[in-house]
């Protein structure tokens, strides 16, 4: 009887296995066609990895992260199926197409950018998840339409139920008890270009969003350690108080003195932050052909940094860097919005010596938390304006370059506040790419002489050749607003416009760095290094010296300045994030430091490279850095109010 009751509750358990099996055999069918959608699009767009190879490993990668719970939502699938079958293939159908679509549009995401989603998400609001998905192709929201449409077929649809052989139900069951003790992919040990397509997209947003969830704190006793530890790195600097680990006494060498003629009033400062202009495609050393012949020309009379590096794949750094070498946090300086630390900027050191501050844009300024930033700068704010939303004067970014520079010149004219502090940012070399006279400045890079080979689309190439004309139509321009004579004009690009590559680890961070003016006395080129942090640094020691003015004793950059050495070298700190905002490495000194290897730099023929080195006696700086960084941002301890 009692043989007989367990061999009945056994049937019972077992008789709606052959419907749930049936479902699997579906969900992991989709799988593999995912995986094999994402081999066709990385081969469309020349992913450099074994693709095909790799996909199939990622498939089975995708099973063992979803086996267990699949086994585990069998109970749900047979406590419902007790009271409804239809019910529980719905139930089940709805969990699996959540996480179906999911994937769909992780591997979409990765297929397309060639970086997985991670916790980056949680940096955007919703707003800026749909800009950013609308600007950069029209097909995106239509996909995402398309995927939603799938799941509710999906879900509705019944699915075709038969008996499964035995030997399928033994191999879901090895698959359950395999996931179990699957430790998942280890991306540490492996190639990120191989370890991108293997791991499953889901599985890599949830680790990352998981590994995000760590507030730092420390005793009073602890942070005294870091803090000492950490200014062990910096025997040079003068660390005054270790509540603030990062706060030294300010002794930025005054190097622009030596070049600019000292004028009876301030001067007022432009600094034009070009979108994705990096090396690559812009100076006499650029990788392929140089599509920004005004800039190339004014770099000849002009102060120029040949290695300077940015410290992000994406626009989030550069204001925060070049206005104050503000620490990243988690997500970007910005992103922390009004709990930001109390800082200082060039802009808030200037408005308390007289300048007036504005912040030019042509898109929307609450992308990547830009406004509450130049609010927290004092600075004002043009153009996120309805008056220039005419349809030819903007792209799906925002006012297009030839507008959004002309339109400020006439408020710069008629503003009669000086001196001023003029900050640009252009959006017309961003993704997609759209401009005017689209086929007749691709026929004129098409005409220069070519170096090189292009890795990016001619079209987006060219999407300089505009951005250059622009720039020499503002510059035309600017010389009769009155001010031109009395101006220093700052130029560099934010990043390089195509980060997909990363063949070469530095390059996605070298940018053009290119200081101008009426009072410059002479051109030079430095060949050393240099970054975005060394930008303010050396603009407020010029301004300390030679005109008087008045700003904090001590400061929280890390950073000496811009580097005049004639020969090249590397003499500055800087840390530099991937588009996804993790850490990809920390300048420090002539060695660029990440988590797995240390790199020293060079330089020969022009090239700016890292060479791989045994020397790890730095390799702990990067934790330390990244803990007392986190403190600081929690804890509002970068400089005092």
């Amino acid at each position: 009887m009692e043989s007989k009751g367990f061999k009945d509750i056994l049937k019972s358990l077992l008789k709606p296995l052959d419907g749930y099996c049936c479902e699997c055999i579906t969900l992991f069918g989709i799988c593999l066609a995912i995986r094999l959608l994402e081999s066709i699009i990385l081969a469309i767009t020349h992913y450099q990895a074994s693709i095909f190879i790799n996909c199939l490993l990622g498939f089975l990668t995708d099973i063992a992260y979803i086996g267990w719970i699949v086994a585990a939502l069998y109970l749900i699938y047979y406590l419902i199926s007790r009271i409804s079958e239809t019910a529980a293939n719905i139930t089940i159908r709805t969990i699996f197409a959540t996480y179906i679509s999911t994937n769909i549009a992780l591997t979409i995401y990765f297929a397309v950018t060639h970086i997985p989603l991670d916790s980056i998400i949680t940096a955007y609001s919703p707003k800026e998840i749909f800009v950013t998905l609308n600007a950069n192709g029209w097909y995106n929201i239509p996909i995402l339409v398309l995927i939603f449409i799938e799941s509710i077929v999906y879900i509705i649809f019944p699915q075709p139920h038969y008996k499964v052989p035995m030997w399928v139900k033994i191999l879901f069951a090895a698959i359950a008890v395999t996931s179990i003790v699957f430790p998942g992919i280890n991306g540490q040990r492996m190639e990120f270009r191989k370890y991108y397509i293997i791991e499953n997209k889901t599985a890599y947003l949830i680790k990352s969003l998981k590994s995000d969830n760590n507030i730092i704190q420390f005793t009073s006793s602890e942070l005294q350690e870091k803090s000492n530890e950490f200014a062990a790195y910096f025997p040079d600097y003068e660390f005054v108080d270790y509540h603030y680990p990062f706060m030294h006494k300010d002794e930025t060498p005054d190097i622009l003195s030596n070049y600019l003629e000292k004028s009876e009033e301030k001067p007022n400062i432009v600094i034009i932050i070009v979108e994705g202009l990096g090396n690559y495609i812009s100076g006499k050393n650029s990788t392929i052909a140089s599509a920004t012949p005004f800039l190339d020309s004014l770099a000849d009379h002009s102060l120029v940094w040949e290695n300077c590096l940015s410290t992000a794949e994406r626009t989030f750094g550069a204001l925060p860097s070049i206005l104050g070498a503000l620490p990243f946090g988690e997500k970007g300086f910005m992103s922390y919005r009004r709990d930001a630390p109390n800082f200082n900027t060039l802009a808030t050191i200037l408005n308390d010596n007289g300048y007036k501050s504005t912040f030019f844009y042509g898109g929307w300024y609450g992308f990547d938390d830009m406004d509450i930033f130049a609010q927290r700068n004092s600075m004002e704010m043009f153009y996120d304006n309805p008056e220039y939303e005419s349809a030819e004067q903007r792209n799906k970014w925002g006012l297009l370059d030839e507008y959004m520079l002309l339109h400020s010149i006439s408020y710069v004219k008629n503003d009669d506040k000086t001196p001023r502090l003029d900050i640009y940012l252009t959006l017309s070399t961003h993704d997609p790419f759209t401009y005017p006279n689209t086929d007749e400045y691709i026929s004129k890079y098409k005409a220069l002489p070519q170096k090189g080979k292009p890795t990016t689309p001619v079209k987006e190439n060219a999407s300089f050749m505009y951005a250059d004309d622009c720039l020499k139509n503002f510059f035309n321009e600017y010389e009769h607003c009155g001010k031109f004579d009395n101006t220093i004009f700052i130029i560099t690009g934010d990043h390089k416009f195509n980060t997909k590559d990363r063949s070469n680890t530095i390059d996605n961070y070298h940018v053009p760095l290119i200081i101008w003016s009426p009072m410059l006395r002479e051109s030079h080129r430095f060949p050393a290094i240099a970054t975005h942090r060394d930008i303010t640094p050396s603009l407020l020691s010029y301004f300390k010296h030679s005109y008087g003015i008045d700003y904090p004793e001590n400061e929280a950059w890390l950073n000496h300045g811009l580097d005049t050495c004639n020969t090249f070298r590397s003499n500055t700190f800087a840390t530099h994030y991937y588009d996804s905002r993790k850490l990809n490495g920390i300048t420090y000194g002539d060695y660029f430091i990440t988590t797995n290897q240390t790199y020293k730099f060079d330089n020969t023929n022009n090239n700016l490279s890292l060479i791989p080195t045994d020397n790890n006696e730095n390799a702990n700086l990067i934790g330390l850095y990244l803990a007392l960084e986190r403190y600081i941002m929690n804890n509002d301890a970068l400089v005092p109010k």
